[in-house]
């Protein structure tokens, strides 16, 4: 047995070594694998679809990041408008297949309204894993290239030198205008003036028997007794009396029913006795709504007192005013 101990006891070392060593070779790869990814292994690219558009087509900028499964990605935002390159939609946000890494792509969609190289505004990826942080500035990655909608043979062309400005007017023309804006303001005035008078009712006495006497010529050239229309014809005559009386009496109007307009020219002092023009409102009536019919001579009739109502009225009126403008008799001592 002794032999075979020492035997044992020397084998039995290297063994216990050999663990050992796997002990602490594992204890220190250990760490090594527990160690955070480094944001730095990340990969970042940038593709512009189309890479040659015209004016005004739209082309799109994708952002693509691939980063360890634990990172944080942000994109930047919708650029403002820059360099004649315009944002067109909101920004999109594309998920790649599932695998080990983080893949993600940020879409942009842009129009540009100018030739040339044209480069969008856009900002920095920033990539976080457990607190550390990389920037990524994106720069000219999402440059296009702009080509003009012209034929070939104008896009060289050079435009023509601006028109020099036109000459000023000379004094003479300057007080031409001023003198018709001069004209055209005192012609408003005028106007101005002589309808604020006819709407205060300044013209409307004089107007009333020049009016009449308008509308008897007017009658007389239509000759609708003649024609066939003696009903008419009174009506029109009625119809000139009241538009006469409701100028001269302004509560006589012309819209009062008969029986209404007879109460209140009682209430009047009406130069013409009431029961002529009572008699004439009655005949119009029954001509007006009972379609009562007339004879031509009886149409001329009614016609012909209409008109020496208005007479009589105008007289009236006439030596009303001349009264009123007489000047009082002085008096006697």
């Amino acid at each position: 047995m002794g032999p075979f101990r020492g035997v044992a006891r020397c084998g039995m070392r290297p063994l216990f070594a050999m663990g050992a060593g796997c002990a602490v070779a594992m204890a220190a790869a250990a760490p090594a694998h527990a160690q955070s990814p480094d944001p730095r292994a990340s990969l970042v690219t940038v593709s512009v679809v189309p890479a040659i558009v015209t004016v005004g087509e739209p082309f799109t900028v994708r952002v693509r990041v691939q980063a360890p499964k634990v990172a944080t990605v942000r994109f930047p935002e919708v650029p403002p408008s820059a360099d004649a390159v315009d944002p067109v939609d909101p920004r999109a946000i594309e998920e790649g297949p599932p695998g080990d890494l983080l893949d993600r792509t940020a879409v942009y969609t842009f129009v540009a309204w100018d030739v040339g190289r044209r480069i969008p505004a856009l900002g920095s990826v920033a990539i976080a894993v457990a607190g550390r942080e990389r920037t990524i500035p994106l720069g000219e990655r999402g440059a296009v290239e702009v080509r003009s909608l012209l034929p070939a043979d104008t896009t060289d062309r050079v435009p023509r030198d601006a028109r020099a400005l036109l000459p000023l007017p000379g004094r003479l023309w300057q007080y031409t205008v001023l003198g018709v804006v001069l004209l055209a303001l005192l012609g408003w005035l005028w106007l101005r003036h002589r309808a604020r008078r006819q709407s205060r009712g300044d013209l409307a006495e004089p107007e009333a028997w020049v009016k009449a006497r308008e509308s008897f010529a007017a009658l007389d050239a239509l000759a609708l007794a003649d024609a066939g229309e003696p009903g008419r014809h009174a009506i029109a005559h009625v119809d000139v009396l009241r538009a006469y009386v409701a100028r001269r009496f302004p509560d006589l109007k012309a819209s009062l029913d008969a029986a209404t307009f007879l109460a209140v020219l009682g209430t009047l002092d009406f130069p013409v006795p009431a029961h002529r023009v009572a008699a004439l409102m009655s005949r119009d009536g029954t001509v007006r709504f009972a379609q009562a019919v007339l004879t031509a001579a009886e149409a001329g009739a009614l016609a012909a007192e209409v008109r020496d109502i208005v007479a009589q009225l105008q007289l009236s009126h006439e030596a009303r005013l001349r009264a009123i403008e007489r000047p009082p008799a002085p008096r006697r001592r």
